[in-house]
């Protein structure tokens, strides 16, 4: 065998490694190097790979030809020389005979060559792709920026399926979106097409029933291939001559599903490379971001319109209560309406109906909120209309039947406590409709009456009628009329307030005036509960003779 070492050219040669921009041009370059160092002599070359396999890359000479691309365990050389970079051996040279001194350092120095040039293309490869990748980060931050200050939420889709399209050079695309965004279980709607028939969209069905395009939701991002006339995941028979590949983008972040991208025909073809995978994996995050942002800008312009629709209702509600105390000498009023929310289902009233008359209501509808509110204020102008001229436990039962026939068969019914003072003689009369006991303090011994129901809460039964209580009242006596939100009222422990504290607190403070025993009532129920919101509708009406 020939023992020719290399020439200065081949040196030279062995310099030029290190311009080379590929690692196909860097093993031909070096196999015609080696051809040149040691003539007529069979040599393979093998290098680590990231599967921790020493692969055969490439051979001169005809007795390790078979062995590339294949697992270098499989070679018996006569000489084996390694391949270090800073320390690292990362492959190895196999040679088919013996060699002489002058020969192996030759062959270790070139060697040593292609070992830094290898470790130096592949490192730059590796720089080149990440900077690749920082640059699509970078242009997905710049592109996500100027779609996130698009206000147009149909604009905002378009250009965004747009977007998706470029990346692969598709032909046509689709964007469905969550019709809940975040709940993968909703369904998805179709909300933009461009460069094909919505029609075809939504003409295609999946395999065995699955529905389409929703059983792509769960699919990694890919691309689908024709195959034999047909694509997978769709019913045989559907796929157009055009249409040659489907890239599936799910559109998902941090969890929260928003909807899926459907790019036609891409360019790309089914070997994604990973420049173009990072794009569409970061336009995945952009566009489920995207779409969350819309969802929860709709929920909140829907919060912000309902939140402005309650407060006017309130506003008129607040409107609704009495806005003076009638002026009767010798009788003090007082009252309080506190709902648990915006709006409430409880109402309360007081005006004088001629002179030296006067009327008055406590009524409660069960539950509270905007149901309880519609009922309540058609509730208050039947009351108004019809109180002036009759007889409470008659205007009970004429108030049932308007109840009856407005709440159908909702449910719904109304308590309320009703009365009519005649100033002059200081005689009233109550009748109570299924509403909690009223209470009765009287100055001259002390004691609290308790004035039960007459009959049952308005709107239960029709054709229902309605009891009375008349009550004489002298000075210093004060009637307590109020609704089961302050008997309820709970405090931590889950205790309610009851009736015995509220008797307490009346007959405590009884002797001050009608004002005052109000704010001493929610002073006490307050600190009862420890808050200032209650669960239910509170309201407490006060009539005193001074």
């Amino acid at each position: 065998m020939p023992n020719t070492v290399g020439t200065t050219a081949t040196a030279a040669a062995l310099v030029r490694l290190h311009e080379v921009r590929t690692r196909e041009e860097l093993d031909e370059r070096f196999a015609r190097d080696l051809a040149g160092l040691l003539p007529e002599t069979d040599l393979a070359v093998c290098t680590n790979e990231a599967d921790e396999r020493s692969v055969v890359r490439f051979a001169v000479g005809a007795r390790f030809r078979a062995a590339v691309g294949g697992d270098s365990a499989g070679l018996t050389p006569a000489v084996w020389l390694p391949i270090h970079f800073r320390g690292h051996r990362i492959g190895g040279a196999a040679v088919g005979r013996e060699l002489g001194d002058a020969e192996r350092a030759e062959l270790a120095d070139a060697l040593a060559h292609y070992g830094t040039a290898l470790a130096n293309l592949t490192l730059g490869q590796e720089a080149q792709r990440d900077a690749n990748e920082y640059f699509v980060i970078l242009q997905a931050l710049e592109q996500g920026i100027v779609l996130f200050q698009e206000e147009d939420a149909e604009a905002l889709k378009a250009r965004l399926l747009h977007q998706a399209m470029c990346i692969v050079e598709a032909s046509a695309g689709a964007l469905y979106v969550l019709r809940e965004v975040g709940d993968a279980n909703s369904g998805l709607a179709l909300e933009q097409v461009l460069g094909i028939p919505e029609e075809l969209v939504n003409g295609f069905r999946g395999r065995d029933g699955v529905a389409w395009p929703d059983a792509l939701l769960s699919q990694p991002t890919q691309v689908l291939e024709r195959v034999d006339g047909e694509l997978p995941l769709l019913a045989p028979g559907q796929v157009p001559a055009v249409l040659r590949s489907i890239a599936v983008v799910p559109l998902s972040y941090h969890g929260v599903d928003a909807g899926l991208c459907l790019l036609f025909n891409p360019q790309t073809g089914a070997a994604v490379s990973r420049e173009v995978a990072a794009r569409l994996q970061s336009f995945g995050l952009l566009g489920a971001a995207l779409l969350h942002r819309l969802r929860l800008e709709a929920v909140h312009a829907v919060s912000r319109s309902r939140e402005r629709e309650l407060q006017i209702a309130q506003t008129i509600q607040q409107r609704l209560l009495p806005s003076a105390a009638p002026v009767t000498p010798g009788f003090g009023y007082a009252w309080v309406l506190l709902t648990a929310q915006n709006i409430g289902g409880d109402y309360l009233d007081v005006f004088e109906a001629r002179p030296g008359s006067v009327r008055g209501i406590v009524a409660d509808a069960s539950g509270h909120g905007i149901n309880s509110a519609l009922l309540m204020s058609s509730f208050r102008s039947t009351y108004r209309a019809k109180a002036p001229d009759q007889r409470v436990e008659v205007l009970a039962a004429t108030l049932n039947e308007v109840v009856v026939d407005e709440v159908g068969p909702t449910g719904m019914f109304i308590t309320a406590v009703m009365y009519e003072l005649d100033c002059a003689t200081r005689r009233m009369r109550l009748a109570s409709a299924g509403h909690t006991p009223s209470m009765v303090f009287r100055a001259r011994t002390g004691t609290v009456e308790i004035l039960d129901s007459d009959g049952p809460p308005l709107g239960f039964l029709a054709g229902a009628t309605y009891g009375n209580h008349e009550i004489r009242l002298e000075s210093g006596d004060v009637v307590l009329l109020y609704t089961d939100g302050i008997t309820e009222a709970a405090n931590g422990e889950l205790d309610m307030y009851g009736e015995e504290r509220l008797s307490a607190v009346l007959r405590a403070n009884a002797m001050g005036s009608a004002d005052q025993l109000l704010a001493a009532v929610r002073r006490d129920v307050g600190s009862f509960c420890g808050r200032e919101r209650y669960e239910d509708d509170l309201s407490l009406a006060v009539v005193r003779v001074e």
